[in-house]
């Protein structure tokens, strides 16, 4: 292909991410440098699903633009997990988020061995902040 980006990014449709996405995606130099798949739920898909379309996508952007790493990106707060209050607590919300971050990043890259996956949670905070924490 002619054109390339450096990067995937898995996230969620959640349009209260905007304006957090905007800035994280500045702050990392990735703005239009990056190929953005949203899908309800995020990293879910690829985690919760044997034939996930978000799979299919990342698997797309490495094939068409040659993509190096892959940004799994889920959120607090997610309707796709059925909300906060489907959680009896913000921990028990963050370890699953983590936990299928990291089981989309191990899917991903058993297709793709030489892919860099990082983790990312937005944090929707109870006044509608969103802060991006990178996950280890």
């Amino acid at each position: 292909m002619s054109h390339t980006c450096s990067t995937a990014l898995v996230r969620c449709i959640d349009f209260r991410l905007g304006s957090a996405m905007r800035d994280y995606l500045n702050e990392k130099n990735l703005y239009n440098d990056i190929d953005i798949i949203a899908v309800a739920g995020a990293a879910k898909d690829i985690a919760q699903t044997d034939n996930s379309f978000a799979q299919g996508q990342v698997d797309l952007s490495n094939q068409l633009h040659s993509t190096k790493t892959v940004i799994l990106m889920n959120h607090t707060d997610c309707g796709g997990y059925g909300g906060r209050s489907a959680f009896s607590s913000d921990q028990e919300e963050y370890d699953k988020h983590v936990e299928d971050m990291r089981a989309a990043k191990e899917k991903i890259l058993a297709k793709h061995e030489g892919l860099e996956v990082r983790l990312a949670l937005a944090k929707i905070g109870e006044n509608g902040n969103v802060t991006i924490e990178e996950i280890e």
